[in-house]
């Protein structure tokens, strides 16, 4: 589905703009991240997007058409899977019987329905949680819940608001597999997060809103290259080696922007020129050198330092 906002703007007083003025066309198929500070409007934004929401001026089209009565409306809601903030649970409901109250609200019935609720329990390793009531979940299983909630009735476009919050590391992770297997089934999808390494390789194009408006917005790769953001931070912890270490990375012409000893430890936190290749080689050679390295992870986005700049910038 693809997706225009045309002038949308939101006021809820009549004079303080939640929203004003935003242009945004998200291509069908493809994942637009959301970025902004709290109260820039980006669930206000994603509310409107979902129709429940009405803005106050302008227009959005999905795939060419603008809903503009209650039949037009419930058609394009079917097509809709809209996670906001602060969705609660039914607590006394079973993970089944939560899922099962949604499908039905969807228009699903008998075994397609059952189908259907095995299948996304499954997708969210919720499958040995199926009969466990929801208040006696963990955060994260429950946030899982959520999204599956979302699937049930395959959406066209998929609306997750902060989707990542209380996830754990691994759910993130598999949320990001599993937001990215949607976007190749043709789903059209938009989701908003502060975990900006959560969206650095995830999203097709991204939109930086502050204060209502849209400051910066198109494809990734056209915006990191636009900020000439070419580096990539990280941290490199070793148990041995470090002078070695040093020579080598002063010859990549690697920056070692700080070192710190923790447990044993040498963590160095490193800026790298270049994508993900380099620093594939930097460890090798590394690892080739003797060194002794424990783990090596990004620490900050390029996302990250788009955002940063635009802050020292004061576009605030």
């Amino acid at each position: 589905m693809r997706v225009e906002l045309n002038a949308i703007s939101k006021t809820y007083d009549g004079s303080t703009f939640a929203v004003r003025d935003v242009d945004l066309t998200i291509p069908s198929g493809s994942i637009l991240g959301l970025i902004g500070p709290n109260g820039a409007g980006k669930s206000t934004a994603l509310r409107m997007v979902a129709t429940v929401m009405e803005p106050t001026g302008g227009t959005i089209a999905y795939d060419g058409q603008v809903a503009t009565d209650a039949a037009s409306h419930q058609a394009l809601r079917s097509q809709i899977g809209f996670l906001g903030d602060g969705n609660p649970l039914y607590k006394d409901m079973t993970a089944t019987e939560y899922l099962t109250f949604f499908g039905q609200c969807f228009g699903l019935r008998g075994p397609s329905l059952r189908t259907k609720v095995d299948e996304v329990l499954a997708t969210f390793s919720l499958g040995n949680k199926a009969n466990a009531r929801c208040k006696a979940l963990s955060k994260g299983m429950r946030q899982r819940l959520l999204v599956a909630r979302c699937l049930l009735h395959d959406p066209s476009l998929l609306i997750l608001d902060e989707p990542a919050d209380g996830l754990d590391p691994r759910g993130r992770s598999d949320l990001r597999t599993i937001v990215g297997q949607i976007r190749d089934r043709g789903v059209t999808v938009i989701i908003s997060s502060h975990i900006l390494r959560e969206l650095d390789d995830l999203c097709d194009q991204v939109a930086i809103l502050q204060q209502g408006t849209i400051v910066v917005s198109g494809e990734v790769d056209s915006i990191i290259e636009r900020y000439e953001v070419s580096r990539l931070v990280y941290e490199l912890r070793i148990l041995g080696g470090l002078e070695q270490a040093r020579e080598i990375l002063s010859r990549r012409r690697v920056l070692i922007e700080s070192e710190a000893e923790a447990d044993g430890l040498t963590a160095l936190s490193l800026q790298v020129q270049g994508d993900d290749a380099a620093v594939a080689d930097m460890l090798a050679e590394l690892c080739g050198a003797g060194v002794r390295v424990v783990t090596c992870s990004r620490v900050r986005s390029r996302l990250e330092d788009v955002y940063n700049r635009l802050s020292e910038d004061q576009v605030n």
